[in-house]
């Protein structure tokens, strides 16, 4: 269990360096793409995405519900 990696995980992405800089630089990418590629007008809209919010040593997440462009 990584909880100080930039993406906290249970699935070792510390051991596959490529992935973990992949997913880092995607990220970012993804959310840039939505800005500008997304429903128009969707920032005033409340879009909610339900995800984990928090990894717990034990391998447990917490879920909720995050607004976009936050998650």
């Amino acid at each position: 269990m990584s909880l100080t990696d930039s993406i906290p995980n249970n699935v070792d992405l510390g051991s596959d360096r490529k992935l973990l800089r992949a997913l880092e630089k995607w990220q970012p990418d993804f959310l840039s793409w939505w800005r500008d590629m997304g429903p128009e007008g969707f920032q005033e809209d409340q879009i909610w995405l339900r995800t984990a919010i928090s990894v717990h040593a034990g391998g447990w997440a917490n879920y909720d519900y995050v607004k976009m462009p936050d998650y």
